[in-house]
């Protein structure tokens, strides 16, 4: 086969001298050129591939066909086809195997990291960046070597890796040596904005920090997306007053409007409506938050109203209305819960799409596993109840339904940090299962810090004693270590069959639901069973 690494002779650039140009240096620049592009419109570029591709076949160059399907399978990711764009890249890669082309196998590697990034399966998509740095030649173009080890720092970056500082160190200097402007400005943004989820926020802002003056250096305004990663850094130090000017940019029109990520701004101003409200400015935290929902309706982006309904919530508590607020967070987490299940369907669906053979039917058993479980602590997610509770209500035994809140668990995040909350919200799981009888029994998150517990076969003495028990059990867990002089406690609801003589499980549930708002109501840190 021929090799991927030749370019064309620099003395017989594409129509020199007054000849016509040679279609295969055409073909290998146009590769090139998708390749290593950093900004562009989708389309065009599509179309481009397309080109490509069809030209390949004519010349009979089946190895640079692959390349341009590769580079057209990208973009149709770029473009939310996810599955369509894993099936090309796995069929890519099964070629390059078999052909033992180190460079598309490489290249499918890189498309691949992407799509199982996307697709929320982080260790397949780090599997999948190692062998895109590893499998590159020496005489792979710089650019494309530096957006490998890019996308390499994002996967270990999200997931939290303690090597993805230093990698993104390497490939900034990297970028810096080519005086690649662009890509230096994603590395930046990217940098401050894996720093900001692990909580590393003074990391971030210096990022961020050098993300901003690179930018005015060069005159490049900041879109919305990365106002939002500066906005972020600075929240994470209680500097308000900063993030709101840093953020001041993205409200002229031409900036707002054009958000490359698709989501209309919306995303941005839901981190505006944050800081605005945690200024004090409740009423313009309600003009930011209301524009954003609006926003949200008219494109469809029901991830980020999910989360503004979160915001809203705060904003009620903060104007005083605790009661609209306590109404706002059950939606909140009733759509969150809902969310979630629909996101893994959708990766379920991707990940069968993606293979076609015993391999595909492996995966699509885990995923379907995966999506009747909560990927923060592994307990069964709502989906899951609603499968397996009306069943259990079905065997005709005493029935016990038992809705578990943390107690002020919003001070845990904004005083320890949202990666504190997420270890509290994993041992509360942990004592949950290891308080639960065995069988019979059933143990899942509901979303944010609402947890479940289903006991069959038990009568009320019963099932009170062994609340209680969960109850002291978490108030007696040692918390120092995690949240310092805050408690963590937990208000119990519970109903039983006893309550609903029809047995349906939504009856079960809001009976359930009412007995925790009065334990709440009543003091938190307690256990409410009758009326």
């Amino acid at each position: 086969m021929t090799s991927l690494a030749v370019r064309p002779d620099s003395g017989a650039a594409p129509g020199s001298a007054g000849r016509p140009p040679d279609p295969l240096a055409v073909l290998l620049t146009t590769l090139d050129e998708l390749e290593t592009l950093s900004r562009f419109d989708v389309e065009p570029a599509a179309a481009r591939a397309d080109a490509a591709a069809a030209t390949a076949r004519e010349l009979g160059r089946p190895d640079l066909e692959q390349r341009a399907l590769l580079a057209a399978a990208d973009l149709m990711r770029r473009r939310g086809a996810v599955a369509e764009a894993g099936r090309i890249a796995q069929e890519v890669h099964r070629w390059a195997t078999e052909a033992r082309s180190r460079h598309l196998i490489a290249r499918s590697s890189f498309v691949l990291t992407a799509v199982f990034q996307e697709l929320g399966d982080l260790a397949g998509a780090l599997e999948h960046a190692v062998q895109s740095v590893d499998l590159l030649d020496d005489d792979t173009l710089p650019a494309l070597r530096v957006d490998h080890l890019v996308r390499l720092a994002d996967v270990l970056g999200l997931s939290r890796d303690p090597a993805a500082p230093e990698r993104y160190a390497t490939v900034l200097r990297l970028a810096e040596d080519l005086g690649d402007v662009d890509r230096q400005l994603r590395i930046l943004n990217n940098r401050a904005y894996t720093d900001t989820l692990a909580g590393r926020f003074a990391d971030a802002l210096h990022f961020s920090t050098r993300l901003q003056d690179l930018a005015a250096a060069q005159g490049i305004p900041l879109d919305v997306g990365r106002l939002d990663t500066v906005a972020r850094a600075l929240m994470g130090l209680d500097r308000l007053d900063e993030a709101e000017a840093a953020l001041a940019p993205g409200l002229a029109p031409e900036v707002l409007g054009s958000s490359h990520d698709g989501d209309a701004g919306a995303d941005y101003l839901l981190t505006l409506a944050e800081v605005q409200r945690r200024r004090g400015a409740v009423d313009a935290a309600q003009a930011t938050l209301d524009e954003c929902v609006r926003r949200c309706v008219e494109h469809g982006l029901t991830s980020i109203r999910v989360r503004a309904r979160a915001e809203q919530a705060e904003l009620h508590a903060a104007a005083g209305d605790h009661r609209a607020a306590f109404e706002e967070h059950k939606r909140f987490t009733a759509e969150l819960v809902e969310q979630q299940s629909a996101q893994r369907e959708s990766r379920a669906r991707a990940m069968q799409a993606m293979y076609e053979t015993t391999e595909a039917r492996r995966q699509s058993r885990r995923w379907r596993e995966l999506s009747l479980r909560d990927p923060l602590t592994g307990l069964h997610n709502r989906r899951h109840v609603d499968d397996e509770l009306p069943r259990m209500l079905a065997d005709g035994g005493q029935v016990w339904v038992a809705l578990l809140d943390l107690d002020h668990f919003k001070r845990v995040n904004d005083t320890c940090s949202h990666a504190v909350g997420d270890e509290v919200l994993r041992a509360v799981a942990g004592l949950l299962q290891q308080a639960a009888p065995g069988t019979g029994s059933l143990v899942a998150r509901l979303g944010g810090e609402e947890f479940l517990l289903v006991l069959a076969g038990v009568d009320a003495g019963t099932a009170a004693r062994h609340l209680e028990q969960v109850r002291a059990a978490v108030a007696a867990h040692p918390w120092g270590p995690l949240t310092g002089d805050l408690p963590v406690t937990v208000s119990i609801g519970a109903a039983g069959t006893v309550d609903v003589p029809d047995r349906t499980a939504a009856q079960l549930l809001g009976r359930a639901d009412a007995r925790l708002y009065r334990a709440k109501r009543g003091g938190r840190d307690r256990v409410v069973l009758g009326d």
